[in-house]
């Protein structure tokens, strides 16, 4: 080959390779359970800085907005359900374990099934996961809500467990972060849920206490969680009309909180798997 070819072929591969580069070849960081992070029905926590099995040491900076928390809702609409239910959770979480999860607003289900029951005329009823929504107060004193995925949105709502300044204790995001301040190796969150019935009647939202600080949750509607079985089978609500015979009296609510999370220069975005047994709250729908 002579000199000018060669020169020629090398420019070519060169170029080649950026494209390969441009064009997004996945930049991978590791993601296990039990190895990265674990979760339960109380809590979260994951690593930033940690060595792998092959003695390579990770120092991770999560990207602006991130990581995400999560919570979603399923009404499972007879108890005789709850084992045909738990597909639902672990088809989603399946589905999403290597992306993110749109926010999931008004009428919008994350997850849909067709589960089957002798209390309908077809025999079957379509029971969803739905994200639940924050809910505050405009200045007018009216209620507002969103997903709560739009609000649970950066190192702010987790706790720094190693911090060794004051900054990283206080949650800064540091290093490429907001507030300027070192991040921590290691952060968690944890959380309960419990009935909130003020100012509702008949009904209740959801109270949110997430390390210390309680949040005011309610349907993907923003609406509470009402006693009356007729306030879910709208059109736009969790169930069909054609299905309003399906929600009986011993429904079961259950609410599961997961998390995404992406890192500065890696292109590969990961939320944390959820099996059926793993939700943070249960309790019949209508007591």
């Amino acid at each position: 080959m002579s000199r000018k070819r060669l020169i020629s072929f090398l420019i070519i591969t060169v170029l080649l390779l950026s494209a390969f580069v441009s064009c997004g070849i996945p930049r991978m960081f590791p993601w296990r359970d039990d190895y990265q992070y674990t979760i339960d029905g109380n809590s979260m926590h994951f690593y930033r800085h940690f060595t792998d099995v092959d003695s390579k040491t990770w120092d991770l900076i999560p990207s602006r907005g991130t990581p995400i928390i999560r919570v979603y809702y399923l009404i499972i609409p007879e108890a005789s359900l709850q084992s045909s239910a738990s597909g639902i959770i672990n088809s989603f979480t399946n589905r999403y374990r290597d992306s993110f999860p749109k926010s999931f607003g008004e009428g919008e289900a994350a997850y849909t099934s067709s589960l089957t029951t002798t209390s309908t005329d077809d025999e079957t009823i379509r029971t969803g996961l739905y994200e639940m929504s924050i809910i505050s107060q405009a200045a007018d004193g009216s209620l507002v809500y969103e997903p709560s995925s739009s609000y649970f949105q950066g190192l702010d709502f987790f706790v720094a467990s190693n911090a060794d300044d004051e900054g990283a204790a206080d949650g800064g995001e540091g290093e490429g972060g907001e507030s300027g301040n070192a991040l921590a190796d290691e952060y968690s969150a944890s959380y309960s849920f419990a009935q909130d019935t003020e100012g509702v009647t008949n009904g209740y939202y959801i109270t949110m206490n997430l390390n210390g600080t309680n949040y005011r949750l309610g349907r993907m509607n923003g609406e509470p969680f009402s006693r009356d079985p007729a306030d879910y089978t709208d059109e736009d609500d969790e169930f069909l009309p054609d299905d309003a015979d399906g929600l009986e009296n011993d429904a079961i609510l259950r609410i599961y909180v997961t998390a995404s999370f992406a890192f500065e220069d890696y292109t590969t975005r990961h939320t944390i798997v959820l099996s059926s047994s793993d939700y943070a709250y249960s309790q019949q729908l209508f007591i």
